[in-house]
């Protein structure tokens, strides 16, 4: 197995530990904040709040969370981390009117976080060393969150279950952090991440076990006709294939038909055709990644190579026959490698969170 350097430090990035280890076991979720565990040679500097680096053929930046000082007779202890994502699952106050505002999804979650993490005038809470960059423009955004007192365009929300994991699984809109101990700093990076769509033989022999899990339902929508919310005689339509694309093409065709009809206003030098486009992006796209497969292969496979997946990057699988596209969301890194892909979950604590995040 890959060697993996671990460090362990402050969040002043002063170092507390650095050493190499032969193998590393641990699993990370984008949609479900996932806790590891991992048994290092004793250390009385390591504190709960630490950041704990892993680096080898796939990286893993997170929080300590926990220490288990059980084995400290034998120089060791057992300490429990969670994903660096985890700091922000914290509850801030959202402006409703930001959907649809023009304000990109990218720039809303970046003005948060600064507001919250960077710039809080209790400077206790900020994240020292924390930069921000957004690396796409998403401008046509929402999730349907309504103030909660009428008027006052403000609702208190869970940022990281509310906004960080929508993001994702609608948009496609991430969270990437890498911290450098040499400059002090963690950078942050929001948007998409620009990487190239990748297709997996889920049934070539190097997979070694498949699951595929999709959720179907009677209500897709696979017509929508968007009209000009000025004038209601300019529209477009837009039709579902049997592929998952959708377009103007009114031929190959899903049916029967489920369809739906939406309005929309033009921003400022917006065109009537991009802001309708918009519109069908967003009511195809939230349901195009509503499945949950995974694939377990070897950790150096040479054909999936594991290692070179990027959270958020649109995966097409074939098994069967029948091609499915997902979103790659998460892993289990051990003696194979598990690849998760999709935006639904069957685990039953995750399913019970999803329900309390959505209902």
């Amino acid at each position: 197995m890959t060697p993996y350097n671990i460090e362990i430090f402050h969040p002043d990035f002063t170092l507390v530990q650095h050493y190499t280890v032969g193998a590393v076991v641990y699993s990370f979720d984008y949609l479900s904040i996932e806790e590891n565990s991992i048994v290092i040679p004793y250390d009385a500097n390591v504190k709960q709040g630490d950041y704990i680096y892993l680096r080898g053929d796939v990286d893993y930046f997170g929080v300590v969370s926990s220490i288990s000082v059980d084995n400290v007779e034998l120089g060791y202890s057992e300490i429990r981390y969670k994903p660096f994502m985890s700091l922000f699952n914290e509850k801030v106050i959202f402006d409703t009117d930001l959907q649809g505002s023009g304000t990109s999804l990218e720039d809303a979650l970046k003005a948060i976080i600064t507001d919250y993490f960077v710039s809080n005038a209790d400077t206790a809470q900020n994240i020292s060393g924390l930069t921000i960059s957004t690396i796409s423009t998403t401008s046509a955004w929402g999730f349907n969150l309504k103030s909660d007192v009428e008027g006052l365009h403000k609702t208190l929300i869970n940022l990281y279950e509310t906004l960080l994991v929508r993001s994702m699984t609608k948009y496609r809109v991430g969270l990437y952090a890498t911290p450098n101990l040499q400059t002090q700093t963690i950078t942050l990076e929001i948007g998409v991440k620009t990487v190239a769509s990748q297709t997996i033989e889920a049934d070539l022999p190097n997979v070694i076990e498949r699951a595929i899990n999709i959720k179907e339902t009677d209500l897709s929508i696979n017509k929508l006709t968007v009209y000009n919310a000025a004038n209601y005689t300019q529209n477009e339509i837009f039709y579902r294939h049997p592929d998952g694309t959708y377009d103007t093409t009114d031929s190959d065709r899903i049916t029967p038909v489920v369809y739906e009809i939406k309005t929309v206003k033009m921003q400022s030098g917006e065109t009537f055709a991009d802001a309708a486009a918009d519109v069908a992006k967003d009511v195809f796209k939230k349901d195009t990644y509503n499945n949950l497969i995974e694939l377990t292969v070897r950790n150096d496979d040479d054909l999936v190579m594991p290692s070179g997946f990027t959270i958020g990057q649109e995966v097409t699988i074939i098994s069967n026959g029948t091609a499915y596209i997902s979103l790659f969301t998460g892993m289990s890194r051990g003696e194979t490698t598990k690849l998760v892909f999709g935006t639904i979950r069957l685990d039953l604590t995750k399913i019970l969170k999803g329900v309390l995040q959505n209902g």
